[in-house]
């Protein structure tokens, strides 16, 4: 696979590059504000630092990140987040118009996601960045309760959320 562009930049001066070493525990901190369950801070740093992720900045600061994997001629986007502080500002969209780029220029031809269906904010974004639905996950996130009660999910009576798993074509890189 080629190696990603060095940097995207918007006018809103959010630039989006590949993750470095230094950046990987600020991203982390963003990752962790809302989860559940969240992974290590190795399983981050493995994701992150894979060469293909990449990380939001605004004024040197992170505030958002792409966790990408790639096999063969597909991209999956393992995770996406921007710091509560800084959404509805296009920092995800912008993150993820930077993955389409990144993965034409290394030959990939789709790319695919998971979602939380309670999560229509982000299955919006998904939507207008040109993802369709293609399938679904019953039962396949925990949910707090899972947290609070684990002596319901031993019982599996839990009432866990579903993923919808969605995917983009890629359209070739135009040749100029």
């Amino acid at each position: 696979m080629e190696s990603i562009k060095p940097s995207f930049q918007c006018t809103e001066m959010v630039v989006v590059s590949p993750f470095s070493n230094a950046d990987v525990e600020a991203a982390y901190s963003i990752f962790k504000q809302e989860r559940i369950n969240p992974w290590s801070l190795e399983t981050f740093e493995k994701s992150a630092l894979n060469g293909i992720s990449l990380v939001a900045k605004f004024n040197d600061a992170i505030v958002g990140y792409i966790l990408l994997s790639s096999v063969l001629d597909e991209t999956t986007i393992e995770d996406i987040t921007v710091d509560s502080t800084e959404r509805r500002k296009g920092i995800a969209r912008i993150l993820i118009a930077s993955s389409f780029d990144n993965a034409r220029a290394a030959g990939q031809e789709h790319v695919f996601l998971e979602v939380r269906e309670s999560n229509a904010s982000a299955i919006h974004l998904y939507r207008s960045s040109g993802f369709e639905l293609i399938g679904e996950r019953k039962n396949y996130y925990e949910t707090e309760l899972d947290r609070q009660h684990p002596e319901i999910v031993s019982n599996k009576s839990s009432p866990r959320e579903n993923a919808l798993i969605m995917k983009k074509v890629l359209s070739p890189l135009s040749a100029n």
